[in-house]
């Protein structure tokens, strides 16, 4: 088996997806299985159309009862897997071109983890997800496959991502991690510290779904709670973190600025035209905020 094209699903449906991924693949002439692991979808819809997907020729579906968490849905699936070569793609991507396959197989043989990117549409979607798509579309000149590239370990994304399966089952992902944010980050770290080469390419998915802008303020969130869990190892990975070490002595003040400050930004934020830049100070303030919570707790 050469390709194992893997999918992990929560409350989304990937059924146009591995349709789209099953033809590319049959196309390619490699010998390949697509995988979807739905993580214990609440949404009935969309838990049928992943069982659906895995009628396919050459696909299968593994229905989990219960939702796991993302990492441990993903070190499920390679273990599930056969293919050389795994290809790790969120549920809620698209394909961007008709020879996103063809380009990954071409990158083979290799030792190397490879990376595809991620692009969004160039229209906003709808109003909704105005705070998600602004974020976006401010960072993609930041990702393409030259500049991540300069920093190839922090800027590992599992959205679109080849591993050798040697690799990934050396490397599994972090499954201390069941909320939202830095799993990704964290594997970056790990390949790293065992010289394993990260390799970007200009080979993006669309990500298609976009969160509405109350949903993405609270991941937003919760990923901070994530970070401070893991502050010790992504220290050198984060860019957040390199910006409060630097203003460290401010935490107090910029956790008070958080207490007085976050309803009139959320206000902003959830509006019709979000401020990216209020965004990333929303989010150092909220940093601030937990840490010195935590930091009172253990006092």
């Amino acid at each position: 088996m050469d390709l194992s094209v893997l999918i992990p699903a929560y409350n989304q449906s990937c059924l146009q997806l591995v349709r789209s991924l099953q033809q590319q693949c049959r196309a390619s002439g490699a010998s390949y299985e697509i995988i979807v692991a739905d993580d214990g979808s609440t949404d009935e819809a969309a838990r049928r159309e992943n069982a659906a997907a895995g009628e396919l020729e050459g696909c299968r579906a593994i229905m989990q009862p219960q939702n796991r968490g993302r990492a441990a849905t993903r070190n499920l699936l390679v273990s599930q897997s056969s293919g050389e070569y795994l290809l790790f793609i969120d549920s809620d991507a698209r394909l961007a071109g008709p020879q996103f396959i063809a380009t990954y197989l071409a990158a083979l043989p290799t030792k190397a983890v490879v990376c595809g990117g991620i692009v969004h549409a160039d229209e906003l979607p709808a109003q909704s997800v105005s705070l998600r798509w602004r974020y976006e579309k401010a960072c993609e000149p930041l990702f393409t496959a030259r500049r991540r590239s300069m920093h190839p370990y922090q800027c590992l994304r599992t959205f679109n991502i080849m591993l050798p399966r040697a690799v990934a089952l050396a490397h599994p992902f972090n499954e201390r991690l069941r909320n939202y944010g830095y799993e990704d980050t964290l594997l970056g770290r790990e390949l790293e510290q065992a010289a394993i080469e990260v390799r970007h390419i200009d080979n993006p998915m669309l990500n298609h779904d976009l969160e509405d802008n109350a949903t993405f303020l609270e991941k937003t969130r919760e990923s901070m709670r994530t970070l401070l869990s893991a502050e010790a190892q992504m220290q050198g990975y984060s860019s957040l973190l390199r910006v409060h070490r630097r203003l460290r002595l401010l935490t107090r003040p910029l956790s008070a600025l958080y207490r007085l400050g976050h309803g009139w930004a959320e206000r902003n934020l959830l509006g019709p035209h979000p401020s990216i830049r209020l965004l990333q100070l929303y989010k150092l303030c909220y940093y601030c905020h937990i840490k010195r919570q935590a930091q009172k707790v253990q006092q």
